[in-house]
C-alpha cells in the first residue's frame, strides 16, 4: 500500500505514516517499491516482509504436545504434534535455538495447561512469553489472519471435553474479574435440566457414538444445536457480539451440520419467542485444522508489533 492509501485507511496524517514506515523498515519488517502506473509518476509503495518476524505457538499435553511456528504474513511454516516429551522438548529446543532452518521467533504464545512444570516453561523462558486459555489463542489467531474484530466483538465456542466460549472487545480478552468467563459448559437451561457439557461437548457426542447412537448422529445434532443456541443467546444478551464463531474436537462434517441447526432453531425462536435480529449468527472458524495452536503463534504479533487500542 502507498502512504496515501495506509493514512486513509488507519486514519492518520502522511507525515506521521512517514515515520511509522521508517521505524519499520529499519527493523526489516516492511520493504519499500514502487507502484507501476501508466503515468511517468511512480508512488512509493509498502508491504510486509513475512520473514521480518516469527512467532511460536505452544500446547502442552499430559505427554508431548503440538508446537506452531508462524511467520508476519500469518503463513504457518512449521506445525507439529507429538507424543513423547523428549521429541516435544527438543523441537522447542531447536525452534529457540534457530536450529530448525528459521530465525528464531520473536515471542511466544503458549495456551495455558495442567500438564505444564518447570522443565517444560525453562524451555523459553529467555522469550516475551504469553500465557493464553484455548479459546484466546483461536481469538487472537481470528484477529489478526481471520475474520478481524468485527464491531461489537467476537465469541469462539469451542466443542470438547468441555464446552468453553471466549469473548474479545477493543481488543482485549474478557476474563472476568475471577479469571473464569467463558466456563459455559456448567450452564443448565433450567432446574433438573442437564449441563450444555452433557448434552453437548465432544465427550457427549463419543458417549452418544460408544452407546450405539451412530444411526441417529442427526438425533444429538439437534439436541446440541438447541441448547448451544441456549449458550448463544445468553451470550448475545450480555454482550451483543457481532460475529459468534463454532468449532472443537468434533468431525468437520459435525460442526458444519452444527452451525446448520443451529441457523434452523434461530429461526424457529421467532415463531414462539421474540425477533431474533440481536441474536448473532453462528458461523465456523477460519482455521479449524490448526486452531487453537496457531492462534498462540500469532499472539507474540499481537502483543508485541501491534499498537494497543487501549
Amino acid at each position: 500500500m502507498t502512504r496515501q492509501e495506509l493514512a486513509a485507511r488507519l486514519k492518520l496524517t502522511e507525515p506521521a505514516i512517514t515515520g511509522i514506515l521508517q521505524r519499520l523498515l529499519g527493523a526489516g519488517l516492511v520493504r519499500q517499491g514502487k507502484r507501476q502506473t501508466k503515468t511517468r509518476y511512480q508512488a512509493a509503495e509498502f508491504s510486509l516482509v513475512p520473514s521480518g518476524a516469527y512467532g511460536l505457538g505452544i500446547e502442552r499435553t499430559p505427554q508431548g504436545g503440538a508446537i506452531a511456528l508462524c511467520d508476519l504474513a500469518g503463513a504457518m511454516v512449521l506445525c507439529e504434534a507429538f507424543e513423547r516429551d523428549e521429541a516435544f522438548f527438543d523441537a522447542i529446543l531447536r525452534i529457540r535455538q534457530a536450529k530448525a532452518g528459521f530465525p528464531a521467533p520473536l515471542g511466544v504464545g503458549v495456551i495455558i495447561s495442567s500438564g505444564a512444570d518447570d522443565e517444560f516453561s525453562a524451555l523459553f523462558d529467555d522469550l516475551p512469553c504469553f500465557s493464553l486459555s484455548k479459546p484466546e489463542a483461536v481469538l487472537a489467531g481470528e484477529k489478526l489472519f481471520g475474520v478481524g474484530e468485527p464491531e461489537g466483538g467476537l465469541v469462539v465456542i469451542l466443542i470438547e471435553d468441555r464446552v468453553q466460549a471466549g469473548f474479545m472487545i477493543n481488543g482485549r480478552f474478557y476474563r472476568g474479574s475471577h479469571g473464569r468467563a467463558g466456563a459455559i459448559g456448567a450452564m443448565r437451561p433450567g432446574l433438573g435440566e442437564g449441563t450444555l457439557d452433557m448434552a453437548a461437548s465432544a465427550a457427549s457426542f463419543r458417549a452418544f457414538l460408544a452407546e450405539g447412537g451412530a444411526d441417529d448422529i442427526e438425533g444429538w445434532i439437534k439436541q446440541a444445536a438447541r441448547r448451544l443456541l441456549d449458550g448463544v443467546v445468553t451470550i448475545a444478551g450480555f454482550f451483543s457480539p457481532g460475529v459468534v464463531l463454532l468449532g472443537g474436537d468434533l468431525p468437520d462434517d459435525v460442526i458444519k451440520r452444527l452451525i446448520d441447526e443451529i441457523a434452523k432453531a434461530r429461526l424457529e425462536k421467532e415463531r414462539y419467542f421474540v425477533p431474533t435480529g440481536w441474536i448473532p449468527p453462528v458461523g465456523a472458524l477460519s482455521f479449524p485444522s490448526r486452531d487453537p495452536v496457531y492462534g498462540a503463534a500469532v499472539a507474540p504479533f499481537i502483543e508485541l508489533l501491534l499498537p494497543k487500542p487501549y
